[in-house]
């Protein structure tokens, strides 16, 4: 791991958040939930380091009024509205690299850092595209070849793309309630620290459907994702390889914290925990097919990889699809989002040169904002590519 680098507070980092007086209300709700933030002041966690000179998102032209329509109703609603209905703890909007709205709200501030939920699957798949690029890793390589002794397990003649595309054809049970018994909640490190993942997922003997043939999805299979990148690089620790390939050189201000379980086993599924601004980062760098600063981070055709719409591959029924471990809307394009539970979601358009972070602490895994939230997604880049035409 590379050593650690303090943050370098150089950067206009202040005079950027004057300049866009981000302030902190109370939410308007009160059953937002009490967790999402700090994670790693609670749990045990492997850290990424700042980088020394973090690549500086730099204020712009304030964003402006935005108003947005739902297709059902015939009312008007504002940002402002939608920001104190829901359970919103953070709103970045980057148009290129410059900040034109930031807020954060339920008492958060920027240097806080905000569980992340499946932001995490995306996290990771960014880390698998570089290994594959370094030659670590295949699209086409079996459970069974990166881990024999999965041989007898059900996931061993799953390839890496079907964990990623989520159609491994295990049977697996996904669900977000408490005290339901499902295999994505046995395998978080913060409900379930001393479970043993690797002899978990071994254990599993039965199938659903051949391998890459349906779409179901289950951050188990994220989970597997993370153990065979773990074999491949030799290592017991992913932090390690986010923080020297991706972290560090996509210039983050801030520590990002992915919790481990008691075997030392990252979340990588949903555990992940960073600053608002440096979740715009990594929107950011996809946004840019992988660079930041003119430095190639990631692959510039695993970006392609991760976010093209492939209809001959297994998908969800309705929009939005899925990639390589990252959603695509209808109109895709290039267009991406990391979307995670109770309100967390990265959105990128490459076309209209906007990333959109939005961090929240919903009282339901399905977030309640959803349809406003994409509704005012949309409303925001017509907005920002108007005012730039």
């Amino acid at each position: 791991m590379a050593p650690k680098r303090s943050v370098v507070a150089l950067l206009g980092i202040a005079a950027l958040a004057a300049s866009l007086f981000w302030h902190a209300p109370a939410s308007a709700r009160s059953d937002c939930a009490d967790y999402f933030l700090n994670p790693q002041d609670r749990y045990p966690h492997n850290t990424a380091g700042a980088a020394a000179a973090p690549f500086p998102l730099k204020p712009g032209p304030a964003l402006g009024d935005v108003t947005y329509k739902l297709r059902d109703d015939p009312a008007t609603y504002t940002l402002e509205q939608y920001l104190t209905k829901f359970c919103t703890t953070g709103f970045l909007v980057l148009k290129d690299d410059r900040i034109v709205f930031e807020r954060y709200f339920q008492g958060r501030k920027p240097s806080d850092s905000l569980l992340s939920a499946s932001i995490s699957k995306s996290i990771l798949a960014l880390l698998m595209g570089i290994a594959v690029g370094d030659g670590k890793l295949a699209l086409d390589d079996r459970v069974a070849t990166v881990l024999p002794d999965f041989k007898d397990s059900a996931f061993a003649d799953a390839t890496v793309e079907d964990l990623l595309r989520m159609s491994s054809g295990v049977a697996l049970v996904n669900s977000f309630e408490p005290g339901v018994h499902s295999d994505n909640q046995a395998l978080n490190p913060i409900i379930a620290p001393r479970q043993n993942v690797h002899d978990y997922l071994k254990a599993k003997k039965e199938r659903a459907a051949a391998p890459g043939t349906e779409f179901k999805y289950n951050g188990a299979q994220t989970a597997l994702l993370g153990l065979i990148l773990a074999r491949r690089l030799n290592t017991n620790n992913l932090t390690a390889y986010l923080d020297d390939k991706l972290w560090m050189p996509m210039g983050a201000e801030a520590n990002g914290y992915w919790i481990k379980n008691h075997d030392g086993d990252e979340g990588v599924q949903g555990q992940f925990a960073a600053t608002l601004r440096d979740y715009a980062r990594l929107g950011y760098l996809v946004m840019n097919q992988g660079r930041v600063d003119g430095k190639q981070i990631v692959p510039a055709d695993w970006i392609a990889k991760m976010t093209e719409l492939r209809r001959d591959k297994p998908q969800p029924s309705h929009p939005p699809y899925y990639g390589l471990q990252i959603w695509i809307p209808q109109a895709a394009g290039g267009r991406s989002m990391f979307w995670g539970v109770n309100g967390q979601n990265i959105f990128i358009d490459p076309v209209a040169r906007v990333v959109i972070v939005h961090t929240g602490n919903g009282p339901h895994a399905e977030f309640d904002g959803n349809r406003h939230l994409f509704a005012l997604r949309d409303a925001i880049v017509r907005h920002l590519s108007a005012s730039h035409d």
